[in-house]
């Protein structure tokens, strides 16, 4: 009988045992999944200098709203009060740390602590069209074409010990159209190189940069567009050459004997106007003309002759789809 009864208890006693260690057990699981579950949302990611950044808690174990949460900037409290689950901050200068944490202590559970720093980099993104084409002492840009080949550059500007930090110093992550490149991407790949597409006018190129440590990170994006090649007729004298800010618009008046004009072709893609590749079609009152320098046209006419003569001109890229341009011009013989 005692034997009986021994048992009895010690079967009692393993059965509670059994249900302090369940017990025990889901405690420490709810609060592994607590810390698990919180989560810092960051807006944007990795923001620009002097910008401004959305920082908000979520959690999917426990009612947010009734947590009791605390910001601290750098190590200072800045902000605390239940459900108070956003807070907004402006981003230091370039290089320049900030440091956040956030202590989130839900009703009945132990303090949770979310920490990062937010360390901007600032970046500016030039482009060129590498072989577009332009004449000599032209002001302006060489724009892109179609086919045109672009070259992107990031330059990142972090100050590092009174240091401005050289652009071989970082990491870069390109992406062509939101899709990343990674043969043009790694540490030191300070630039960007793509052909712009016939057929969508339009390209966006982006840039992830971070330091090695990976301590500052940026990102930064730049539009590119394609633009129409067109033509613009200069007159030439046999002593000044090429009068390039005298630009031959719909009508010129012609007063001497000989006329001699240049055709300068803008934004076609090969940098040599009279590259093999360049197709010429030169017409006078609708009849074609071949001159020996294709952009070199050559006219000679008797003076007591008076009117008008219509001159025309066509240059296509036979290497390239929808290089091409066309231009009209009246020549008043006087």
């Amino acid at each position: 009988m005692l034997l009986i009864y021994t048992i009895d208890v010690m079967r009692r006693l393993i059965f509670i045992v059994f249900l302090c260690a369940i017990a025990f057990s889901c405690s420490f699981v709810a609060h592994a999944q607590t810390a698990n579950d919180v989560f810092l949302n960051v807006v944007p990611e990795h923001p620009a200098p002097n910008q401004s950044v959305d920082i908000s808690v979520q959690s999917y174990s426990f009612d947010i709203q009734t947590a009791f949460i605390s910001w601290s900037i750098d190590g200072n409290t800045v902000a605390s009060g239940i459900g108070l689950d956003s807070y907004t901050l402006t981003a230091k200068g370039p290089g320049e740390k900030t440091s956040v944490d956030v202590t989130i202590t839900p009703v009945g559970y132990i303090p949770i602590v979310k920490s990062f720093t937010i360390s901007p980099i600032s970046v500016d993104m030039l482009w060129e069209a590498t072989d577009s084409t332009v004449p000599p002492f032209y002001r302006g840009k060489a724009l892109a074409t179609s086919e045109s080949q672009v070259k992107v550059v990031a330059i990142p500007q972090v100050i590092s010990s009174g240091v401005m930090l050289p652009s071989s110093d970082f990491s870069y992550t390109w992406k062509e159209d939101y899709d990343v490149n990674q043969a043009e991407s790694g540490y030191g790949k300070d630039f960007y190189t793509s052909a712009m597409d016939y057929l969508n006018p339009t390209k966006n190129i982006g840039v992830s940069i971070s330091t090695r440590d990976g301590s500052s990170t940026s990102d930064s994006n730049i539009d590119l567009s394609s633009s129409d090649p067109k033509l613009v007729i200069y007159p030439s004298s046999p002593l000044l050459g090429t009068l390039l800010d005298q630009a031959v618009g719909n009508s010129y008046a012609v007063k001497g004997a000989d006329l001699s004009v240049v055709v300068e072709p803008y934004f076609f893609s090969p940098g040599n106007p009279i590259s093999p590749i360049l197709q010429y079609s030169w017409q006078v009152n609708g009849n074609a003309i071949t001159p020996a320098t294709p952009n070199l046209l050559f006219l000679s006419r008797d003076t007591s002759q008076k009117g008008n003569t219509e001159l025309s001109l066509s240059v296509s890229n036979l290497s390239k789809l929808f290089q091409e341009a066309s231009t009209d011009i009246t020549l008043s013989l006087q």
